[in-house]
Protein backbone atom coordinates (compact mmCIF):
# COMPACT_ATOMS: atom_id res chain seq x y z
CA UNK A 1 0.00 0.00 0.00
CA UNK A 2 1.40 3.49 -1.24
CA UNK A 3 2.39 5.98 1.67
CA UNK A 4 0.39 9.23 1.56
CA UNK A 5 1.03 12.63 1.70
CA UNK A 6 -0.93 12.82 4.93
CA UNK A 7 0.80 9.72 6.36
CA UNK A 8 4.13 10.90 5.83
CA UNK A 9 3.24 13.99 7.46
CA UNK A 10 1.78 12.31 10.32
CA UNK A 11 4.42 10.01 10.93
CA UNK A 12 7.02 12.64 11.27
CA UNK A 13 5.13 15.04 13.30
CA UNK A 14 4.61 11.30 15.93
CA UNK A 15 8.31 10.93 15.01
CA UNK A 16 8.75 14.96 16.95
CA UNK A 17 5.71 14.83 19.36
CA UNK A 18 5.12 11.08 20.18
CA UNK A 19 1.87 8.85 19.16
CA UNK A 20 -0.08 10.71 22.09
CA UNK A 21 1.13 14.31 22.07
CA UNK A 22 -0.16 16.25 24.94
CA UNK A 23 -1.17 19.78 24.31
CA UNK A 24 2.21 21.65 24.32
CA UNK A 25 3.66 18.95 21.45
CA UNK A 26 0.14 19.31 20.00
CA UNK A 27 1.11 23.43 20.08
CA UNK A 28 4.64 22.28 18.91
CA UNK A 29 3.23 20.46 15.45
CA UNK A 30 1.17 23.52 14.97
CA UNK A 31 3.82 26.14 15.26
CA UNK A 32 6.32 23.96 13.05
CA UNK A 33 3.64 23.65 10.15
CA UNK A 34 2.65 27.23 10.45
CA UNK A 35 5.84 28.36 9.94
CA UNK A 36 6.70 25.90 7.22
CA UNK A 37 3.60 27.19 5.63
CA UNK A 38 3.88 30.72 6.39
CA UNK A 39 7.88 30.77 5.04
CA UNK A 40 7.77 28.47 1.85
CA UNK A 41 6.12 31.16 -0.63
CA UNK A 42 8.70 33.56 0.20
CA UNK A 43 11.28 30.83 -0.32
CA UNK A 44 9.83 29.48 -3.25
CA UNK A 45 9.92 32.87 -4.55
CA UNK A 46 13.50 32.92 -4.01
CA UNK A 47 14.34 29.46 -5.60
CA UNK A 48 12.65 30.91 -8.51
CA UNK A 49 15.24 34.39 -8.63
CA UNK A 50 17.95 31.57 -8.17
CA UNK A 51 16.99 29.47 -10.74
CA UNK A 52 16.52 31.94 -13.47
CA UNK A 53 19.71 33.58 -12.16
CA UNK A 54 21.55 30.82 -13.00
CA UNK A 55 24.34 30.48 -10.19
CA UNK A 56 24.46 26.68 -9.13
CA UNK A 57 26.22 27.69 -5.97
CA UNK A 58 23.53 29.69 -4.21
CA UNK A 59 20.54 27.65 -5.75
CA UNK A 60 22.23 24.20 -4.45
CA UNK A 61 22.29 25.77 -1.02
CA UNK A 62 18.73 27.34 -1.24
CA UNK A 63 17.50 24.13 -2.42
CA UNK A 64 19.19 22.44 0.19
CA UNK A 65 17.59 24.54 2.99
CA UNK A 66 14.05 24.17 1.11
CA UNK A 67 14.85 20.44 1.39
CA UNK A 68 15.37 20.47 4.88
CA UNK A 69 12.46 22.61 5.59
CA UNK A 70 10.07 20.35 3.80
CA UNK A 71 12.05 16.81 5.61
CA UNK A 72 11.52 18.56 8.94
CA UNK A 73 7.86 18.46 8.63
CA UNK A 74 7.15 15.25 6.49
CA UNK A 75 6.64 16.82 3.24
CA UNK A 76 8.87 13.50 1.53
CA UNK A 77 7.56 14.26 -2.38
CA UNK A 78 8.08 17.80 -2.04
CA UNK A 79 11.58 17.68 -0.44
CA UNK A 80 12.35 15.11 -2.99
CA UNK A 81 12.18 18.01 -5.61
CA UNK A 82 14.17 20.26 -3.85
CA UNK A 83 16.85 17.30 -3.41
CA UNK A 84 16.51 17.23 -7.19
CA UNK A 85 17.09 20.82 -7.63
CA UNK A 86 20.23 20.68 -5.25
CA UNK A 87 21.74 17.71 -6.78
CA UNK A 88 21.65 19.46 -10.24
CA UNK A 89 23.13 22.55 -8.66
CA UNK A 90 25.75 20.57 -7.03
CA UNK A 91 26.56 19.08 -10.67
CA UNK A 92 26.86 22.17 -11.71
CA UNK A 93 23.89 22.07 -14.18
CA UNK A 94 21.05 24.64 -13.31
CA UNK A 95 17.92 22.66 -14.06
CA UNK A 96 15.03 24.00 -16.19
CA UNK A 97 13.21 26.78 -14.07
CA UNK A 98 9.56 26.67 -15.67
CA UNK A 99 10.07 22.73 -15.25
CA UNK A 100 11.17 22.56 -11.79
CA UNK A 101 8.51 25.56 -10.37
CA UNK A 102 6.19 23.60 -12.08
CA UNK A 103 6.62 20.66 -10.23
CA UNK A 104 7.29 22.62 -6.65
CA UNK A 105 3.99 24.43 -7.29
CA UNK A 106 2.49 20.88 -7.62
CA UNK A 107 3.36 19.22 -5.11
CA UNK A 108 2.92 22.41 -2.44
CA UNK A 109 -0.97 22.31 -4.22
CA UNK A 110 -1.35 18.38 -2.73
CA UNK A 111 0.67 18.75 0.30
CA UNK A 112 -0.27 22.30 1.75
CA UNK A 113 -4.30 21.37 2.55
CA UNK A 114 -2.57 18.11 4.43
CA UNK A 115 -0.49 20.47 6.57
CA UNK A 116 -3.21 23.21 7.11
CA UNK A 117 -5.56 20.24 8.11
CA UNK A 118 -2.85 18.86 10.80
CA UNK A 119 -2.11 22.18 11.79
CA UNK A 120 -5.54 22.99 12.46
CA UNK A 121 -5.78 19.87 14.45
CA UNK A 122 -3.30 21.18 16.66
CA UNK A 123 -4.13 24.45 17.13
Amino acid sequence: MERTREDEVRDRMADIAGDDPGPAERALIGRLIRSFLDKTPRGVDQLAVLLRGGDPDMLREHAHAMKGSASNIGAASLARVFAEIEQSAREGVVPDPDVMLGRVACEQALVHPVLEKIAAENA
